[in-house]
């Protein structure tokens, strides 16, 4: 007697030729929706960007001014950052404020790496031996970043070299290490620590020159046992190649 395999009995109403999944496989759907979900509320609608971009337009156009030395191109490198943000993959919402940095500052390095990387013969010979140059704290960017924004662009353009406005501002407006710097400028590290040095250098001596503006403006006012400590380090500190008791940083 053979015994004939049958088939097991059908659904009405079901397709049968749909794969039939088991729990599991339901938890993995379940699972990849609600990843789906929480990232589009996790990332910046188109709205927010666009609201970014011009809720920061005016720090963002004085950045990209401080690389490219022209408001006109500083105006259109601020558009086409907000352009490829709303074209490309949209950035975490808490990071959209950075991101719209970032994005402006590439676009105006791109609209002047010639002039960038022309200077980099300049800073051939040149070394640093300020260690408190290449180490800076959060809130010590901030400080100097708040003086440079205080600061006529004009003098800043006129007193720093192409290159040595794209490492003051990428060091300071988005906190850009020395080998972020190497990458981003396509030159090389010591031609960047060099400009560093210059950036530093200058910004000490920019400090200098306010506190004894402000001494000049206000004759009666008492400055002994109040220190402010400058920019690029003290006295000391420069005589000994230390500063804030750092390290290079990579």
């Amino acid at each position: 007697m053979v015994l004939l395999a049958r088939s097991p009995p059908t659904v009405p109403g079901r397709d049968e030729s749909c794969p039939v999944f088991g729990s599991e496989d339901k938890d993995m759907a379940l699972f990849h929706q609600d990843r789906k979900i929480a990232d589009s509320r996790e990332h910046a609608s188109a709205s927010e960007i666009v609201g970014c971009f011009s809720d920061e337009r005016g720090l963002l156009s004085r950045l990209a001014l401080l690389i490219t030395g022209d408001q006109a191109t500083a105006d259109h490198c601020v558009v086409n950052a907000c352009d490829m943000t709303m074209q490309g993959h949209s950035p975490f919402r808490d990071w959209l404020s950075e991101w719209a940095k970032s994005a402006t500052i590439t676009s105006a390095i791109s609209q002047c790496v010639g002039a960038i990387r022309a200077c980099e013969a300049t800073y051939q010979n040149r070394r640093c031996s300020h260690n408190e140059h290449l180490s800076l704290s959060d809130a010590e960017r901030e400080r100097i970043l708040s003086v440079v924004l205080e600061t006529n662009p004009g003098i800043v353009i006129a007193d720093l070299d192409p290159l040595s406005r794209a490492v003051l501002v990428l060091r300071l407006a988005i906190r850009s290490s020395i080998q972020d710097c190497v990458v981003r400028l396509n030159v090389r590290r010591t031609a960047v620590v060099a400009a560093n040095c210059q950036v530093m250098t200058w910004l000490h001596d920019l400090q200098l020159k306010r506190q004894s503006a402000d001494q000049r403006a206000t004759p009666d006012k008492t400055y002994s046992g109040v220190h402010s400590p400058s920019i690029a380090g003290s006295d000391s500190a420069k005589a000994s190649g230390t500063g804030h008791g750092g390290q290079e940083e990579p």
